[in-house]
């Protein structure tokens, strides 16, 4: 199969052009490169109130972005880690949609996303109309097109037609707080509602962050479509239960190369933010009217679910995929070129594993073993062509 190519970050131009519309935003005049130090002091006791409302993992009584303060502070932190995020999830779509709804898009960080991996026409729907003007304004100053629309869910969208690719990102705690009655029922529903929305080709990206409500919430979303026969894009290759539901205090989530420009990486030590890597936990679902990826059945193929473990079998990693949840270690000194994949591994990555000697749920890699790598993370299912 073709790769598409990665588009890149090009955070030396966004950095820039966010601080020049967080400036316009306040009406504060200064350098376009960086902050002068009561600003700074000010963007970093915001960015802070935001972490803890997003950690919380249930919607606060007024809606952050109608703080002026904390949206000017999502452009200059938040807006780069959910742009990055989004760039590396729709890496995993075979293609580049063309036609993109992102819903509760805030600033639209996942719309840019989109267009930076190629999209034509990508609708920005909030319930902030200050917060989709930014949008359209750090678009506009790039060169992209984007089209915003104010709405506020359970109102009727203001578009219509088919999409290549929905987006809800980290907004389903607010959409559904779990706290009122028939809250996952009225998701599930609403759900339903925007896959009949796909194109038969098209994609629904749901993501969250990497902790436990908002975790347990897409795995539980991710059951509920596989017993709806709902065909999975990614990260799953496994049909089943997920396993992770079976286990208390058993959290899937992805985890991605972090790219921090200097200005990021001073408000992460002022605010004590210690995230040295994109985590997140996310669900690509495809059209009902898709078949699941088709995969080769000959081999053994899972996801790489965890980071190295060290363990008295030495190396270890957790994995899922077509035969469930398992794990892979190795006590070899060197690996042959056969297994030699096994020391460049990362979580997400998916790999094919034959010949590995396996007890019960566990894979030990001995000298015949062969191990390739089959999908970098962040990149799509080696389907088989048609």
């Amino acid at each position: 199969m073709k790769r598409k190519p990665i588009p890149k970050a090009d955070l030396e131009t966004l950095i820039p052009l966010l601080m020049g519309t967080w400036r316009r935003f306040h009406k504060i005049s200064g350098p376009s490169d960086r902050l002068q130090t009561r600003e700074f002091r000010g963007v970093v006791e915001a960015i802070t109130q935001l972490q803890e409302a997003f950690n919380a993992g249930t919607p606060p009584k007024k809606h952050y972005f109608e703080d002026p303060k904390l949206l000017g502070a999502y452009l200059l932190y938040q807006w780069v880690v959910h742009y990055q995020q989004g760039l590396s999830l729709l890496g995993e779509l075979p293609s580049s949609p063309k036609r993109v709804l992102d819903l509760c898009s805030g600033p639209a960080p996942f719309s840019f996303a989109a267009l930076k991996h190629g999209a034509r026409e990508v609708f920005a729907l909030d319930q902030n109309q200050t917060a989709l003007q930014l949008a359209g304004e750090i678009s506009g100053r790039y060169g992209f097109p984007i089209q915003i629309r104010r709405w506020e869910h359970p109102s009727s969208l203001p578009v219509s037609g088919e999409f290549d690719c929905i987006i809800l990102g980290h907004c389903l705690e607010e959409l559904f707080p779990i706290s009122v009655k028939g809250a996952i029922e009225k998701q599930q529903q609403f759900l339903d509602y925007l896959l009949r929305l796909l194109t038969p080709h098209g994609y629904l990206v749901i993501v969250g962050n990497s902790f436990g409500e908002s975790n347990n919430r897409i795995l539980q979303i991710r059951d509920a479509m596989v017993k709806k026969r709902v065909p999975i894009q990614a990260p799953c290759v496994w049909q089943g239960e997920c396993p992770a539901l079976q286990t208390s205090n058993s959290p899937c989530y992805a985890q991605r190369e972090f790219e921090k420009p200097y200005l990021i990486k001073e408000l992460q030590r002022a605010a004590q933010i210690n995230l040295s890597s994109l985590k997140m936990s996310y669900l690509i679902l495809r059209s009902p009217q898709a078949a699941w990826p088709k995969l080769e059945q000959e081999q053994a193929l899972y996801r790489i679910i965890s980071p190295p473990v060290d363990s008295f079998q030495g190396k270890k990693f957790y994995l899922c995929g077509t035969g469930g949840k398992k794990s892979l270690s190795s006590r070899l000194p060197e690996h042959p070129p056969e297994s030699k994949a096994f020391d460049f591994l990362r979580r997400g990555d998916l790999i094919s594993i034959e010949k590995a000697f396996e007890v019960k749920s566990s894979y030990e890699i001995i000298a015949e073993t062969s191990l390739k790598l089959k999908a970098p993370a962040g990149k799509p299912l080696p389907e088989i062509e048609p």
